[in-house]
Parts: C-alpha cells; structure tokens; sequence
C-alpha cells in the first residue's frame, strides 16, 4: 500500500536536510576562509630570508584568453623550501625576504630589492572577504530562517556541512597548506655559466681603478649591512654597501659578481640613504644571498665586461 501523503513529507525532509548540509557547506567555506584571512592579517608575523631556486610558469587557453599560472620556490636561510606567491616579480638566484603569519605559516608578503608583492591584502583579497563577509551575514539569515521550525533534526546536516566545509579550507591536508615545501632544487650558479658562455675578462686587483670603455670606477670602501639612514626594509636583508667613485659612467651597469648561493642585487638610491651614488661618488648598496662571499664588482656588460676585485 502506497501513502503518498508519507511520501511527501519524507521528501520534504530529505530536502530540508540537504539544503541545510548546503548553507552548512557553504558557511563553513566562506567563514574559514575570511576567518583565516583576519587572523592572518592580526596575528603576529615573521620574515625569512630566502633565495629564489625554482621558477615555472605555465600558460593554458580559457574562454577569456591566455592564462599564466606560476610555480616559484625559494630556498629558506636554514635551508628549508617555502612557495613564494609572487608570479614573474623576482627570478632565479634573486634574494627576497618572505613574511609569514605566525599562525598559519602562509606568506604576507615578499621583498626584493626593487619592489615588494603583497600577497595576502591587495586590493582584490580586501574586495573578495568583504563580499564573504556580507554573504555571511545573507547566509546567518537564511539558516535561521530555515532552521527556525525542527532546528534539532536540521543542525546536524548543517554541522557536517560547516565541518567539512572547515576541514577542507583550513587543514594543511586541504586548503590550509602552508608556505613551506618538503624539497626544492639548489639555487642555479649563473657565474659560473657566465663566465662559459663570456670567458674570462680583464680583473684588476683591489683598490685598482678598473676601465671599461670610457668609464672608470673605483671602490673606497666596502662594508656588510646597509647604510645609515637607510629605510628600515633594507635590514631585514643581508647587505653589502660600497662607496665608490666614478667617471664618465653614464648608463654603465655595476653589478656584483654571483656565486653558489645566488646573484646580489643592486638596490635602487640605496634605500634612501643620505649619499647615495650620484654618478660620480657616493654609496652603491646590494642586497646578498645567505652565505655570500663577494669576489668581484662587475662593470659594463658584454664584451666590455671587467672585473674588479674585492678581496
């Protein structure tokens, strides 16, 4: 004998109970992920030098044209692997300081020496959590309102919803996994590729004026650590800082030479710092790898290459 009165009501229940597995999904999903986007914006942070050893990147067709997504791994001071979310802003063997959420481990933001990528509150994040927050306050709405009548035969559903929900966005095993990664490849030793490709050029011995073309460089001093006045940034890096002087140097690069642990960079005006190289005299600042031991200041570039000894 069918009832389909029974029927009825038992399908109402099923459906009942399966909106509220829903909102209880959604809820969850939305509150996980604004929750740890507060957290990680309030609670404590901390940096880590770094230096980029992997960078891949990877281009696919949507319907809205080309999209390019990036894979970029950078080798910590202590030697520890950790992805940095900074797309095409910084390349191989290029020093970078990473901050970190001491709560969740996941990068703020990363540092080099001419730019900095937020990665945790550009304005897109800021615009999307402020959407999650509202469709938040929607979502409280809709669930009272369908929990009202048998909140007791409908919270369970929306509990396991909002668990699962939460497990999948906050748990290392889901969403929630840190920076940090279990391996990544030694940083690349462009010098010594360099030198294959350029062979070996004039070096003059420290203290030497060294000549490219008619440009003529000399180095006066040479210190580790920025210089004062610098902006407060430039401490969070290893530092060299040369005072040198110059003439008829124009557009001539100055570059320190790489190694194994990856390639200095130069920082623009020294961070601000009261005389900084004008030209003619003055400060020239670089940020380093961990581990670095400079050999040689590099100026001109090709086949006026020379080299200038430090050591």
């Amino acid at each position: 004998m069918v009832f389909p009165e029974l029927d009825r009501k038992d399908g109402r229940r099923t459906d009942t109970m399966v909106l509220a597995l829903v909102i209880g999904v959604v809820w969850g999903a939305v509150a996980s992920f604004a929750g740890r986007w507060a957290v990680e914006g309030l609670a404590g942070t901390y940096d880590v030098r770094a230096v980029v050893s992997e960078w891949n990147s990877k281009t696919t067709e949507g319907q809205n044209g080309p999209h390019t997504t990036y894979d970029v791994l950078a080798i910590t001071e202590d030697g520890r692997a950790i992805e940095v979310p900074t797309r095409d802003a910084f390349g191989l063997a290029d020093p970078v300081v990473a901050r970190l959420s001491s709560m969740t481990d996941r990068v703020l933001s990363v540092r080099g020496a001419d730019r900095v990528v937020e990665a945790h509150h550009p304005w897109e994040k800021i615009a999307a959590m402020s959407l999650g927050l509202a469709f938040l306050v929607l979502a409280a709405v809709v669930l009272v309102k369908v929990a009202r009548p048998g909140v007791a035969r409908k919270s369970p559903p929306f509990l396991a919803g909002l668990a699962f929900a939460a497990f999948v966005v906050l748990t290392p095993v889901g969403f929630g996994g840190t920076a940090y990664r279990e391996a990544a490849d030694p940083v690349p030793n462009f010098w010594e590729l360099r030198r294959d490709l350029g062979g070996p050029p004039p070096v003059f011995a420290r203290g030497q004026t060294a000549v490219s073309g008619e440009a003529a460089v000399r180095v006066l001093d040479s210190r580790s650590g920025p210089p004062d006045g610098a902006e407060a940034w430039l401490s969070g890096f290893h530092v060299l800082t040369l005072r040198i002087e110059a003439s008829r140097l124009g557009g001539t690069p100055l570059e320190l030479s790489a190694d194994a642990h990856g390639e200095p960079e130069r920082v623009k005006d020294c961070a601000g710092a009261p005389g900084a190289f004008d030209g003619t005299a003055g400060l020239v600042c670089f940020v380093v790898p961990p581990g670095y031991r400079p050999e040689y200041l590099l100026v001109g570039e090709l086949e006026r290459e020379v080299l200038l000894r430090l050591r």
